[in-house]
């Protein structure tokens, strides 16, 4: 079985769940009687079978939990593998009753050279940022902002994750302080739409990670532990 992430660094930006937030201001969910009043929301591991079927994921929390029954999306194209995605969902006597899962892209951290002459730092909206519990993702929760274009050729934004500098320190621990790749390609700046991102630090040889990247409000860089 393959157990490989599907990396996808170059997309076209997609909205997430724009109808089912909205959802969530009806009276019904506010008096806990709606469709929504028990669902949750995860960034998780979800495992794939032979029938590219969702079987069971794994969570941030490190809970594994059986979908009953399996489930697919439109964007599952690869059996017996592990796709990074958000998943929505209820949770029934220990199991998932799968509601939305929306891909997460996984950029690879590669050295500056991998990029190119240039690093692009375009501007994003950073809403959240985050380690995992476990410690094998670095989540982020940006807004970019899109459009189309008039001819109908929309060029595609490019993300990616810049191993910057290791810096060893004096009692013996390291600091990696990476840099987001951000490529806005040409990409018409009309309107907004949320992208989550989650940077694998498995192979990471450091005590503490340091994020930097490009915002429309200025430079952004925060320490992980």
């Amino acid at each position: 079985m393959k157990n490989t992430f599907r990396l996808l660094v170059i997309i076209s930006i997609i909205s997430h769940f724009s109808s089912l937030l909205s959802s969530c201001t009806t009276d019904a969910y506010d008096k806990g009687e709606g469709e929504y009043s028990q669902l949750r929301a995860d960034f998780v591991e979800a495992h794939v079978g032979s029938d590219k079927r969702v079987d069971y994921v794994l969570t941030d929390d490190g809970d594994s939990l059986r979908t009953n029954p399996p489930f697919t999306v439109s964007w599952i194209t690869t059996a017996d593998t592990i796709y990074r995605a958000l998943l929505y969902y209820n949770l029934q006597d220990g199991e998932v009753d799968g509601y939305n899962l929306s891909q997460v892209l996984v950029p690879e951290v590669k050295s500056a050279s991998r990029f190119g002459s240039v690093v692009k730092t375009d501007p994003v909206y950073l809403q959240s940022a985050w380690r995992a519990r476990s410690g094998r993702y670095l989540n982020l929760r940006l807004r970019v902002l899109t459009g189309d274009t008039k001819d109908g050729k929309t060029p595609r934004q490019v993300f990616g994750c810049v191993s910057d500098t290791l810096v060893k320190h004096e009692d013996g621990r390291s600091t990696l302080h990476l840099l987001l790749y951000h490529n806005q390609n040409g990409q018409p700046e009309y309107y907004s739409r949320d992208v989550y991102l989650s940077i694998p630090l498995a192979g990471v040889q450091a005590d503490t990670v340091v994020m930097r990247l490009q915002t429309y409000e200025g430079e952004y860089s925060k320490a992980f532990y």
